[in-house]
């Protein structure tokens, strides 16, 4: 039989779907507006007019009007997508709302590469270069899991992406920069979520893991596409591939010490501070004075008071701080003091520490005392300190200090803190045991005087 081209017809005009004579009419964020703006298609095949059973909407915004099909014969059902798909057209405009709910319309073609968005962002959007860097690099994992760039090629390629040296990266790079961005949708994005943790297995402590790790990939992401980073870029991009995922918050990670903090120290004054002096050095400012690694490898001698007994972390030449929060004035000990003055005694550069040059513009993790910090993570683990970060434990054992003297608050600001929900949740440790007390005996005595 002569196949025969199907031509489509609205049974009812734009404007006469839009017109309700007479009639008072239902909020357009209720389901019923929506259902009086229904329509079902119709087409011509063989001479006869058919009815196309589920039902369509046409929206319009911005000047522009498109039908949407809703795909359901039910009128309420279809009410209840076409409110749905109105309400995200005005939130997030046209691209979005096409690319999750019309995908057809969307030209891949057109969509710019991983490396071209990358590019982009580096030229017009407002990120701090430090911080564009990370969300380039959690973007490079997302897009190459899903597009599965290493598929069928050897190890080598996973070890590529450090090669620094012979030209490796610059390989590895060309191959991630290539993959189109349409690889990227809403459902990819979250089936690519629920593979990595489930990848993790059932182990409890590696699923929260991955679920954290998951969580902070696509939060970058999410960032990356934004609308106030998206709105100043020039390529082309596919519709917000974020829209609609949700991402799951797995919680805090709560810190729990596995050391005494006090026994820490006196291991170090007998091992490290004439042996190894510079280690002491790093420990006793992020034990002390609760101070990031970042604050104490570019701490200067400028910034300590010892007349007042006070180190301030502030905005220098060289080191831009976490937040604004994270400036601030720390209270030292007068033995703290002591300690500091001893080695200020015998200090010829500008910095408390010993180190390289500064390098205020790396967009990497640089540290003027790597050196001195790697071999102090070294010390710390062989002292039971089992964290990974085993540097970044002396602070949160700082924070538990204060917060189990002085409250939480204080704590809050000894470690800059923007929020006290981040001290709490992540930084403090319980130090001082706090227990239901009752007198066992005297609640046995008043059991048998009681009357029955």
């Amino acid at each position: 039989m002569k196949a025969q081209e199907e031509v489509f017809e609205e049974r009812k005009s734009g404007q006469e779907v839009a017109k309700q004579d007479g009639e008072a009419l239902p909020s357009r964020y209720h389901v019923d507006y929506w259902k009086q703006r229904l329509y079902k298609k119709t087409f011509t095949r063989d001479g006869k007019r058919h009815e196309v059973q589920e039902w369509s909407v046409r929206l319009q915004h911005l000047g522009r009007r498109e039908a949407f099909a809703l795909g359901s014969a039910n009128a309420s059902v279809a009410a209840a997508k076409a409110k749905q798909i109105a309400t995200f057209l005005e939130a997030n405009g046209w691209e979005p709302t096409l690319g999750q709910f019309k995908p057809s319309v969307i030209l891949k073609a057109e969509v710019c590469t991983l490396g071209e968005f990358l590019e982009d962002v580096k030229a017009h959007a407002h990120f701090q270069p430090r911080t564009a860097r990370i969300y380039e690099t959690k973007l490079r994992k997302l897009v190459g899991d899903i597009a599965n760039v290493a598929a069928g090629m050897k190890a080598k390629f996973h070890r590529m992406k450090h090669d620094y040296i012979t030209g490796g990266r610059l390989v590895w790079l060309a191959k991630m920069d290539g993959v189109s961005l349409d690889v990227l949708t809403p459902d990819s994005v979250s089936l690519w979520r629920n593979t990595y943790v489930a990848k993790a297995g059932a182990d409890p402590l590696k699923r929260k893991s991955a679920e954290r790790t998951a969580a902070s990939i696509l939060r970058a992401g999410r960032s990356l596409f934004s609308q106030e980073s998206t709105r100043v870029l020039k390529v082309k991009l596919p519709p917000n591939p974020f829209a609609g995922v949700k991402v799951r918050d797995p919680g805090p990670q709560r810190y729990h010490s596995t050391v005494n903090p006090e026994w820490l120290l006196a291991c170090a004054e007998r091992e490290l501070r004439t042996a190894e002096p510079q280690q002491y050095l790093g420990l006793f400012l992020c034990l002390w004075g609760g101070l990031r690694r970042k604050e104490a490898d570019l701490l200067t001698w400028a910034q300590l008071d010892f007349e007042q007994g006070q180190l301030h972390v502030r905005r220098t030449e060289y080191f831009e701080p976490k937040t604004e929060e994270s400036q601030r004035v720390i209270d030292l000990a007068p033995q703290a003091v002591d300690v500091l003055r001893s080695f200020k005694n015998g200090a010829a550069g500008e910095f408390v520490m010993d180190g390289w040059s500064a390098n205020p513009s790396a967009l990497y993790g640089y540290y003027r005392c790597d050196r001195t910090w790697r071999h102090l993570s070294d010390w710390l683990k062989s002292k039971g300190v089992a964290q990974r970060s085993a540097i970044h434990t002396l602070r949160k054992e700082s924070g538990s200090l204060i917060a189990s003297t002085y409250g939480i608050e204080a704590a809050r600001q000894h470690l800059g803190h923007r929020d006290i929900s981040t001290t709490s949740a992540h930084y403090v440790d319980k130090k001082k045991r706090i227990e239901v007390s009752l007198a066992l005996g005297t609640a046995v005595s008043l059991l048998h005087t009681q009357p029955s």
